[in-house]
């Protein structure tokens, strides 16, 4: 709502403007005073946006009453009125940026051209400040996501530049939560969710969206418990949008240097979540509470031994090796037989991925294991193996790579697909966990992020050389909503895909001193 303050020491003056202002059929507030001295006092306590001002008036004039307002709020639009024909007076008003000089007795239809040419002067600041904070937004979010993936110097100083963060130690922040959804959660429901989620836990946080798939969000408080934060918002996702998601919570952030490598703990650490599904927020720094050994069907673990095995994934083998170890070595009520049998199972999935040993090796190793009399033997025999089978990987390990180019081809030839992680892990035969590691491991970054890589390029090669339109192009490259795709080439490029068609794509160059 606009405000308004009447200056003038004749009442009836004051009285005749506000029935003026009453035919604009438009609610103001309205600020009054009687002379130069009242409105300066009220202008020290209360924003006004247009100033109405008799010219002749005592204590202060109108001219000299301008100059003092426009030293309070520079902004301020004002208009002069007078009695006195006086070009001298107009002419004087102007250098002091008066948007009208009104003549008395005031005519009504003059009245209201004049006050529609303030009101699009103030709409027209209004909506230049809300784009200017939009752009700042964005250019934030470009700068602070090149420097959470690189650690670049020169993106940090840009980005304080728009977070003034004069120091490291002035960010503000103190813990990042990484979430991770599946199904293009955060770009179907990205324009809704942020706003009811503060309404939810009551709390402010600064959000940036790194893809469909992830998002992170910055928070301020420090002496909070984040775990039970973290269990909040995924009982909110739960409950309001019916999705899973799983979420890392980092370490206390001092400053700004470490949120980089903090950043790249919390998507490690989300990698878990291929493992652990029971399981939906990971700490930075503490270890996740798994269930003992001993408390786990056979079955189950035999299952991760048997998927391990096939998927090639050597960490995750030894894990689940040692829950099987650690039972039987503590649980003695299985038979010799039985032991043995479940062993000699896992020593036949690994000699079928070591094709190279033959039916024979497997046929000897399977017979020395039945002739052991200890559990000790047993477990020695089957540790050996796995260690042959991990040498056997490392050898193999050009097949990775063949593995890992396999995706990326597929990944660029089918980006307009919905593609996830999962998906991508049925085309090479691989776990969704392993191929997560395995391609970061090789390419430096997480699939998620390639894909948007892809997208994003592809999508700015399009502005550049079609003349497709910008919907045209959010769903050829795998973006069924235009204005989320908008928003992340923005904050991906620093600039908007009609910047980019215009060929003059580097907004962030021309804002970087804001």
């Amino acid at each position: 709502m606009i405000t308004i303050l009447i200056v003038d020491d004749e009442k009836l003056e004051r009285n005749g403007i506000k029935f003026l202002l009453k035919r604009e059929k438009e609610e103001f507030t309205i600020l009054e005073a009687e002379n130069g001295k009242a409105t300066l006092g009220i202008l020290m306590e209360k924003k006004a946006d247009v100033l109405f001002s008799d010219i002749k008036m005592p204590y202060m004039n109108g001219l000299e009453l301008t100059e003092k307002a426009r030293e309070i709020y520079p902004d301020l639009e004002i208009v002069i009125f007078s009695g006195y024909n006086d070009f001298t007076y107009a002419r004087d008003t102007l250098r002091f940026g008066v948007v009208d000089y009104v003549l008395k007795p005031v005519d009504p239809s003059e009245f209201h051209k004049t006050f529609e040419r303030v009101r699009g002067k103030i709409e027209d600041r209004l909506e230049d400040t809300k784009k200017q904070i939009r752009q700042e937004d964005y250019l934030k979010k470009y700068f602070l996501m090149n420097y959470l993936y690189t650690g670049n110097e020169e993106d940090y100083r840009r980005l304080s530049g728009f977070a003034g963060w004069e120091e490291k130690e002035s960010i503000g922040y103190v813990r990042m939560i990484l979430v991770a959804s599946s199904e293009n959660f955060f770009e179907t429901e990205e324009e809704r969710f942020v706003s009811n989620l503060k309404d939810q836990i009551q709390r402010e946080f600064f959000y940036l969206n790194l893809n469909s798939n992830e998002s992170l969000f910055l928070f301020r408080e420090k002496y909070t418990d984040y775990e039970q934060l973290a269990n909040q918002i995924y009982l909110f996702f739960q409950q309001h949008y019916d999705t899973e998601c799983y979420f890392a919570v980092s370490r206390e952030i001092q400053d700004a240097d470490e949120m980089p490598s903090e950043f790249q703990q919390l998507e490690q650490l989300l990698e878990e979540k291929f493992y652990q599904p029971r399981h939906h927020i990971f700490l930075s720094g503490k270890e996740v509470e798994e269930v003992p050994a001993r408390e786990v069907e056979d079955a189950e673990i035999l299952g991760s031994i048997t998927e391990d095995i096939r998927y090639k994934d050597i960490t995750h083998l030894w894990q689940d090796f040692n829950k099987l170890e650690e039972k039987y070595r503590k649980v003695k009520q299985f038979s010799e037989m039985y032991v043995k049998f479940v062993f000699s199972s896992i020593l036949k999935e690994i000699y079928e991925v070591m094709s190279s040993a033959g039916e024979k090796e497997l046929s000897r190793t399977v017979d020395r294991l039945y002739r052991c009399r200890t559990i000790q033997e047993v477990l020695a025999i089957t540790e050996k193996s796995i260690r042959e089978l991990e040498n056997f990987l490392q050898e193999e390990n050009e097949e990775f790579r063949k593995e890992i180019t396999e995706v990326k081809s597929y990944i660029y030839h089918n980006y307009e697909k919905n593609l996830s992680v999962e998906m991508l892990a049925d085309q090479v035969y691989l776990s969704a966990g392993y191929l997560s590691a395995v391609f970061k491991e090789e390419t430096g970054m997480n699939l998620n992020r390639f894909i948007r890589e892809v997208r994003m390029q592809k999508a700015k090669e399009m502005l550049e050389n079609t003349n497709k339109k910008i919907t045209q192009i959010a769903k050829e490259v795998g973006f069924s909503n235009t204005s989320y795709f908008c928003r992340s080439f923005r904050e991906f490029f620093g600039s908007t895909p009609e910047s980019c068609r215009r060929g003059n794509g580097n907004d962030q160059e021309n804002n970087e001193e804001v």
